[in-house]
């Protein structure tokens, strides 16, 4: 086993002791200084850094026991580890050193290569210890690095957000008086198709920007409420309309009227249904088929909501980051898509704050479903059942 080499204090009364100790430590590359007494130890140690002590027990002024009890109670110098070395053989002496802290215990005189093996065990735990130490506060400045750094970036978001309302709002007004001005001709039109467009893009990443910034900043504030989950589908469903046409769409919706009121909020929930539905019909080529189908499950108290499409899936590489801030799949197909990389990240953050849960399967090419389990509105009312967490069950 390889020598560690250190600083170590060697405290005794007695004068050859401790030249003979210092001897021995020195020829295995130590440095070594000596106290004559544990007053003097302890001056010693308040003033300098020692990787080990070696104390006896029995000395004037103070004994190692005090000088142990001591050192206890100062946290810089608890770190330290002891050796206790004394001529008292006695077993309750060494169980009472152990329990005021210290590491180890030899009999006066130690045998050299006892006294060899035993410091280079207290000096490499020692090693450890400091490694971890400082590993751990490397952590903790790396943690409050990333919370400041968090913490900006969260407040840039919620500036830019706040900056870009405006230009966008003047950009939207100029655009739809060109088209009262006067006729425009097929390239014009165009041209102004490309713009609202382009328009309605931003105006997305504007909502979701300012969305992640109140996230992030727990600004959130939810209003719950007993919802109609049938009307509010319906309702959405029915904003999607021209769209489910444009694309000639099978869009089929299977929620029962007597579904039991679920407990959330209603614009969050508008906006996790939009997303959903949303997506849906983005990532489905014409002609596809869209299901949207709600189920009460009485043994969770819970409503079970699907949103399955026959669209582009999820290919399994990118199954992990599918609800990651900013992620947009490789595919081309994906990518000529219009998107932020944010929907899905805020529509399952909103699921959780109302203690609801939401994951997918999917199969790469064939289509994608989409489940979400909320809380029937009489369990988040009743008292046992309130803070009990929904877990996501097998629905066959």
């Amino acid at each position: 086993m390889q020598n560690l080499t250190g600083s170590i204090l060697v405290v005794d009364d007695n004068a050859v002791i401790r030249q003979i100790m210092k001897m021995a430590l020195e020829q295995n590359g130590h440095h070594v200084t000596l106290a004559e007494d544990g007053r003097e130890a302890l001056e010693l140690m308040h003033a300098h850094f020692f990787d080990l002590v070696l104390l006896d027990i029995v000395m004037p002024h103070m004994s190692g026991f005090d000088v142990l009890e001591h050192m206890a109670q100062i946290p810089d110098l608890a770190n330290i580890p002891v050796i206790v070395v004394s001529s008292d053989n006695q077993i309750e002496s060494a169980i009472r050193c152990i329990q005021l802290g210290a590491e180890d215990y030899l009999v006066k005189p130690p045998n050299q290569t006892l006294l060899r093996t035993r410091v280079n065990t207290s000096l490499r735990k020692k090693k450890l210890h400091d490694q971890e130490l400082a590993h751990q506060a490397e952590m903790e400045r790396l943690y409050e690095a990333i919370k400041e750094a968090n913490a900006a970036k969260t407040e840039f978001i919620a500036m830019a957000a706040h900056e870009l309302r405006n230009p966008i709002a003047q950009i939207a007004t100029t655009n739809h008086l060109l088209g009262k001005v006067g006729a425009l001709n097929k390239p014009q039109e165009g041209l102004l198709e490309k713009v609202n467009f382009s328009l309605e893009r931003m105006q997305a990443l504007i909502v979701d920007l300012d969305d992640i910034s109140r996230l992030e900043a727990g600004n959130i504030r939810l209003q719950f409420a007993e919802l109609d989950l049938a009307e509010l589908i319906d309702k959405i469903a029915e904003s999607f309309s021209e769209d489910v046409t444009v694309h000639q769409h099978v869009l089929a919706i299977d929620v029962p009227e007597n579904l039991p009121p679920i407990w959330a909020d209603y614009q969050r929930m508008i906006q996790v249904f939009t997303n959903l539905i949303g997506n849906a019909i983005k990532y489905t080529p014409d002609g596809g088929n869209i299901n949207i189908k709600a189920t009460y499950l009485p043994e969770h108290r819970t409503v079970h909501v699907s949103v399955t499409d026959t669209g582009l899936g999820i290919h399994p590489d990118e199954r992990k980051q599918i609800f990651s801030k900013f992620f947009r799949s490789e595919n081309a197909k994906v990518r000529a898509r219009p998107g932020t990389g944010l929907g899905l990240y805020i529509t399952k953050s909103l699921v959780e704050m109302q203690n609801g849960r939401i994951w997918f399967e999917s199969e790469f090419g064939e289509g994608t479903q989409f489940h979400l389990m909320l809380p029937e509105a009489s369990a988040e009312l009743d008292p046992q059942t309130a803070e009990a967490p929904i877990e996501a069950v097998s629905l066959g």
